[in-house]
């Protein structure tokens, strides 16, 4: 099986290399002793065929035979499997042993060159290594000459088996042996040595790049030298430094961006080419109310709504800029605005689109409220305008001559006139209080003192009207603009007045509970249908539309009225019913001491 770690990898690796390289030694010094062993003993069968040669020169020149020769070299065998040969000169050219030929070649050419001497002929001994033909075994093979006074007569064959030699070597395996197995436990030792070394930074290269891949980037390798693995070390500490100023320059600008996206009025909605939701920021999940979507908005969801998602659709695939208003099944009671453009790539071409919503739903409340207030403006003022510029035109023409006439239409010119600055005088009230610009001057006000003031002030005009007041408890005071109070009061009675029949009840009440006084206008007028009240404090809602002909009025008392109470952090309510009457109720807040 593989080892799976590295450093099991390279300690295998090393002892490998190691073991073949100490087999590789072992053979060649194996095969080189081998040799020298053989050339030794060579040399050594050629000098036993030289000294049996010169023995046998003594025995020649007391004129013994060959075969008597022959006999006397067997004497000199030293061991079982030699073989001694003496050779008769005369054959030795023909012979099939090459040793032999080359000693009787040497002698002729010593002979032919007149340099028979002694020396020379002893130069001329033969030996060879080659393949015995009877055996079939290598063997060494020497030839001497044997001389009788300086001629030869015949020559010494010795043969004997290469055995010896590896005799000798086996005698040195073991040694052997033992030197390739020392070498091995070097080379095991030193391997693992190594191999942890080599393997020790890496190591620590990937836990600490484990680390960082968790986000831990604080971690730093230690130094392990000069060389390739401690420059990879370098640079990794480098890298990391570099990565983690890099990630926290990011992550700044992200947290940045997500501020500045999460805090946007707009609602901001980024896609990619798919379609899928890649940012919503909380205004525009809030406009499109996209539940699960956070401030920072990140998301696989896909863009609700079928427009907005065709918008962004076009605007990723095409790069077109585009602005619409969504319709409302997409955003529900709202009004939103979209204006969509592609996001470019790297190559300028699109791979996302972003979407920035608008809510305008309050911007157009505000411009059908000022169209509103312009028609209605318009309609209040032409009736006065054409009945004083009638009147005026009539004066002009000769009715300024009859007195009685002309009086009486300057009469109606004046009233106009305090209708037209009524009017002109609540609009600016109106204004005022919607622009926030009303500046109340509280005080401490006996609300039964000013209750009582101002239906004394007002039961005038009731006719033969019932104005009932209380019975109310006494001390009741509110923290009020005494004068903004009055003017509320004075609306709601007034209009009591306007819209209770002749022999009607006009009641006023007044109490104090939970740390406000609420006070209280019933009428027993032809009540108000079920349908129009919501409207009943717009401005410009004339009451004559859920009750018979009234004197008039411009229909802005009770919007003041609200405003006023509202300014005080006061509510009001009206209930009322057709047939039954009207009551409107408002607190503002109670004096504590």
């Amino acid at each position: 099986m593989r080892p799976r770690s590295i450093r099991a990898r390279l300690t295998v690796s090393y002892i490998l290399l190691a073991s073949v390289c100490l087999v590789l030694a072992a053979t060649y010094v194996t095969w080189r002793l081998q040799a020298q062993y053989t050339n030794t003993y060579r040399r050594v069968i050629l000098t036993q065929s030289i000294l049996i040669g010169r023995m046998l020169d003594w025995y020649a020149h007391e004129g013994l035979s060959t075969d008597r020769l022959e006999r006397l070299a067997q004497e000199f065998r030293w061991r079982p499997d030699a073989i001694i040969r003496v050779v008769p000169f005369a054959g030795l050219a023909e012979s099939p042993a090459p040793e032999l030929r080359a000693v009787a070649d040497c002698i002729t050419d010593t002979v032919r060159q007149g340099r028979a001497d002694r020396e020379s002929l002893l130069k001329c001994p033969s030996q060879s290594l080659r393949t015995d033909e009877v055996t079939g075994k290598p063997r060494v093979f020497a030839a001497a000459p044997v001389m009788k006074d300086l001629v030869p007569v015949a020559a010494v064959h010795i043969s004997v088996p290469t055995g010896w030699v590896w005799v000798q070597l086996q005698g040195m395996l073991p040694q052997l042996g033992l030197a390739l197995a020392l070498g091995l436990l070097v080379a095991v030792i030193l391997g693992t040595r190594f191999a942890r070394g080599l393997v020790e930074p890496i190591a620590e290269l990937t836990q600490v790049a484990s680390r960082m891949s968790a986000g831990d980037l604080s971690r730093a390798v230690r130094p392990w030298g000069t060389d390739e693995i401690g420059r990879l070390g370098e640079m990794f500490n480098r890298m990391a430094e570099q990565l983690q100023g890099t990630i926290a320059t990011l992550t700044a600008e992200r947290t940045k961006l997500a501020a500045i996206v999460s805090g946007m009025v707009d609602g901001v909605v980024a896609a990619d080419r798919q379609g899928v939701v890649l940012l919503a920021n909380r205004a525009a999940s809030e406009m499109l109310r996209q539940a699960g979507s956070t401030g920072n908005g990140e998301g696989v969801q896909p863009a609700p709504g079928p427009r907005l998602r065709a918008l962004l659709a076009d605007a990723a695939s095409y790069g077109r800029i585009s602005a619409e208003e969504l319709p409302p099944s997409e955003v529900g009671d709202r009004l939103v605005e979209v204006h969509c453009a592609p996001i470019a790539g790297d190559g300028g071409a699109p791979i996302g689109a972003v979407a920035v919503l608008r809510d305008v739903t309050e911007l157009r409340r505000l411009e059908r409220a000022r169209r509103e207030l312009t028609a209605n403006v318009s309609h209040e003022l032409r009736t006065p305008l054409t009945s004083i510029k009638g009147f005026a035109e009539t004066l002009l023409a000769g009715a300024v001559r009859d007195e009685t006439t002309a009086r009486h239409f300057l009469d109606i010119i004046d009233k106009e006139a305090d209708r037209l600055v009524k009017l002109v005088d609540d609009l600016l009230d109106l204004s005022r209080l919607e622009s926030k610009r009303l500046s109340l001057e509280l005080g401490q006000v006996d609300v039964g003192t000013l209750v009582a003031e101002t239906v004394a002030r007002l039961r005038p005009l009731a006719g033969a009207r019932d104005f009932q007041v209380g019975p109310a408890p006494q001390d009741v005071v509110a923290i009020a603009d005494r004068d903004r109070l009055a003017q509320v009061l004075t609306n709601l009675l007034d209009n009591a007045i306007k819209f209770t029949p002749e022999g009607g009840r006009i009641a006023v009440g007044w109490r104090a509970a939970n740390g406000e006084v609420e006070i209280s206008v019933a009428d027993t007028g032809p009540g108000i249908a079920e349908v129009d009240l919501p409207h009943v404090f717009e401005r410009f809602y004339k009451a004559d539309r859920a009750r018979p002909a009234t004197p008039g009025g411009s229909g802005l008392g009770l919007a003041i009225t609200k405003h006023i109470v509202e300014a005080h952090g006061g509510r009001i309510r009206v209930n009322s019913a057709p047939g039954r009457g009207t009551t409107f109720t408002f607190t503002v807040p109670r004096d504590g001491d």
